[in-house]
């Protein structure tokens, strides 16, 4: 996720010089290839393993660990998932997610997250993340910094933090992190590939 001081840059530029790459920030995510070139980000993969995941088309199966719950990605999750981001700290926005979720199991990746925010230049932020809990209509992740596809530089969060994505009776899927330094972010989702 987008850092969450970025949102201070946007109303008064204090930060501005302590957030650039190689001045200060947060410098655990260091990447310098570019982006992939399609624009499109690639299939999760599996955490343990690291081989792109592929799952079965039936329904999640019942995962005996978790009353109630399931032992992989419900379909009704599967697809691209576009919306724009607030920060409840702050209130301001945090740049528009794009989630992209393949099937899976518990304890594999599901989901390669993309943040993006303009402010005179791109900031891209790229995440992936684990499968810990399902139902039908809600989810909770792992989310970490995407080994993958780097990030901007010293502007991203590299700090693993809980998602939760929860789908509504309109279509949409809401959308929140726990994320604290990156202040929090919520928002509402549209499914963005059909």
């Amino acid at each position: 996720a987008v850092a969450g001081a970025l949102a201070a840059v946007t109303v008064g530029g204090a930060f501005w010089l302590d957030l650039m790459p190689g001045t200060g920030g947060d410098t655990g995510n260091v990447g310098q290839a570019p982006p992939a070139t399609s624009g499109e980000p690639s299939p999760p993969k599996d955490s343990a393993t690291g081989s792109a995941t592929k799952g079965p088309t039936a329904s999640p199966t019942k995962d005996p660990t978790s009353p109630g719950g399931a032992a992989e990605l419900p379909d009704a999750f599967v697809g691209t998932w576009t919306g724009p981001l607030t920060e409840k700290t702050t209130g301001e926005p945090h740049g528009t997610l794009t989630a992209v979720f393949t099937k899976g199991r518990k304890g594999t990746d599901v989901v390669r997250l993309t943040t993006s925010l303009s402010m005179g230049f791109e900031i891209t932020c790229h995440s992936v993340a684990t499968l810990t809990t399902a139902s039908d209509d809600e989810l909770k992740l792992r989310e970490r910094a995407d080994p993958d596809r780097p990030s901007t530089a010293g502007l991203c969060t590299t700090t693993p933090a809980d998602l939760h994505f929860t789908r509504a009776s309109d279509g949409t899927l809401r959308f929140r992190s726990d994320e604290r330094g990156a202040g929090l972010p919520y928002g509402t989702l549209t499914r963005s590939d059909g």
